[in-house]
């Protein structure tokens, strides 16, 4: 329970690739400030953040970096669990100072995508834990759109494991009471609904 209530709430957004969660970021974040809270978003894992940031925007998103710098689930969720970690300063500073922060993928991701790829849920858990959580966390679940997908992404060009993956992420969103939001709506429809559930956080 929050104690401090000048304190700034963080939302994550969840959903496979190509399910909107930028937009709907995006359009959280205006809508967050358009209410009078001083808010920004963060997409992990946060690619500028050295040494793990370019390591993993290479390695998804170049095939021949992935033949040449070979990683096991653990070792490549390890780099995307200390990236979070490595940012946490920042996000609780940002927090403590009443900023509000709108979070594309956390570690809600990372254990999706990690038991997508084989890995172990104790484990997946063990490296993630203690890092903040989020105050609400939305599920933007549906058939994804495939108009906008990278080529190459290693997330994004292999349509069983995002089947496989959603499903993860709805699994865990039941054990973890995510809020979960219908994204084959209008892009105005999907962006009311999470401001209805966001709304909650705003009248505390």
């Amino acid at each position: 329970m929050r104690i401090d209530m000048s304190q700034g709430c963080m939302i994550a957004i969840y959903g496979v690739n190509g399910i909107g969660k930028t937009t709907q970021s995006e359009r959280l974040v205006e809508w967050i400030q358009s209410q009078g809270k001083r808010v920004s978003r963060v997409k992990y894992p946060v690619y500028d953040l050295e040494p793990e940031g370019p390591f993993l925007f290479q390695y998804l998103r170049d095939p021949l970096f992935r033949e040449t710098h070979p990683q096991s689930t653990e070792e490549l969720q390890l780099k995307y669990a200390e990236n979070r970690r490595r940012y946490e300063l920042v996000l609780k500073r940002k927090l403590a100072s009443g900023e509000w922060i709108v979070a594309e993928d956390y570690v809600g991701t990372g254990i999706a995508w990690g038991l997508t790829w084989g890995g172990n849920l104790e484990y997946l858990e063990e490296i993630n834990a203690g890092l903040h959580p989020p105050d609400c966390a939305i599920l933007m679940d549906g058939k994804r759109f495939e108009t906008a997908l990278e080529e190459h992404h290693r997330n994004e060009t292999d349509g069983e494991r995002i089947r496989i993956c959603q499903s993860f992420l709805r699994l865990l969103g039941e054990r973890s009471g995510w809020e979960r939001v219908n994204a084959r709506q209008t892009i105005e429809a999907v962006a009311m609904d999470i401001q209805e559930l966001v709304n909650g956080l705003l009248k505390k």
